[in-house]
């Protein structure tokens, strides 16, 4: 079994390893101040952290997945998670070559699909299931 970074296995328990929970937390943190996904990938190389996998470099991919991952709400909170998704749903996610041209319509999709057809919303979220009967 694969534990999510900022955990550890003792024994047959799995606790939160603290140092790297910290880096969760100022991963969120500097999400929600601002800061891109590749900004918080070049602040974890400034600051010498290595990626999940041991690597010196993380990827903004990696970043993009450990904000989604709902297995770090006992490490940041409910709120701070919730925030950080809200956050995700309304950045402008197109990624642009160097010529400046847009490579995908949109590179970081939200877990949360809405489609609007004939007037009714259907969503893959549990959480907007009476949200839905309400509209």
């Amino acid at each position: 079994m694969k534990l999510p970074y900022g955990y550890v296995l003792v024994g047959e328990k799995v606790n939160v390893h603290e140092e790297k929970a910290d880096v969760v937390r100022s991963i969120f943190e500097y999400y929600l101040a601002g800061a891109s996904l590749g900004k918080i990938v070049d602040m974890l190389f400034a600051k010498g952290i290595l990626s999940p996998t041991g690597n010196p470099k993380w990827t903004r991919a990696a970043v993009d997945k450990l904000l989604a991952n709902k297995k770090y709400i006992p490490i940041v909170g409910m709120k701070i998670y919730l925030d950080a998704q809200f956050e995700k749903d309304h950045r402008c996610n197109v990624d642009y070559d160097k010529v400046g041209h847009p490579r995908k319509a949109a590179r970081y999709r939200s877990r949360i699909i809405k489609t609007i057809l004939k007037g009714v919303v259907f969503t893959m979220s549990p959480f907007f299931e009476d949200v839905i009967e309400r509209e």
